[in-house]
């Protein structure tokens, strides 16, 4: 049996991202699965976002001929066993394109061999699955808190200090600028 730091789950046929519970507690997981395992990993909404963001960078520089670049509607979660096979908490992640077959590769590696100079594990998907993916991270990411117009932090369910306003205003709204008419 490979070492957990050596796993390899070659072609993706599912990566996806989901969030579970309510706005303000909840946690990101990416559902990655091939034909013979399932794993889950868990990360950090701000983990999602940067894998996305990364993602969508490394599309746009390698922009296939096939590829409009347009944005595509997330397709809905399949199911998920409720014991994956691989379970764990992310501690380190890294990206790769091989141009060569126009796939990306995903390195990972868990909370607990984050120094590890070898990654626990590496998958790797097509183009359209990373578009998907990407649209599907936006979509979970943007389900959460609405965020303050102005510092861009989560509003509460109570009065929100916002930084810009020096906690001198009772309305954060009161401080945005009229709409442009044209």
């Amino acid at each position: 049996m490979a070492t957990p730091a050596e796993r390899d789950l070659g072609p993706l046929l599912r990566i996806e991202t989901e969030a579970i519970g309510e706005p303000g507690q909840r946690r990101f997981r990416l559902r990655l699965g091939n034909a013979e395992l399932n794993v889950s990993l868990w990360l950090e909404k701000e983990q999602v976002r940067a894998l996305a963001t990364a993602i969508q960078q490394i599309l746009a520089q390698n922009r296939s001929q096939d590829d409009d670049g347009g944005r595509v509607e997330p397709p809905p979660l399949q199911d998920f066993p409720l014991n994956p096979d691989l379970d764990f908490q992310v501690g380190r992640l890294a990206l790769a394109y091989d141009d060569s077959i126009g796939a990306l590769a995903l390195f990972v590696t868990d909370i607990e061999h984050a120094q590890a100079p070898q990654a626990t594990l590496r998958a790797s998907f097509t183009r359209d699955q990373a578009r998907f993916f990407s649209a599907q991270a936006e979509t979970a990411i943007a389900a959460g808190r609405a965020l303050c117009p102005l510092c861009q932090i989560p509003l509460e369910g109570y009065d929100h200090l916002c930084p810009p306003t020096n906690g001198h205003s009772d309305d954060v709204f009161a401080w945005l600028p009229p709409p442009e008419i044209s």
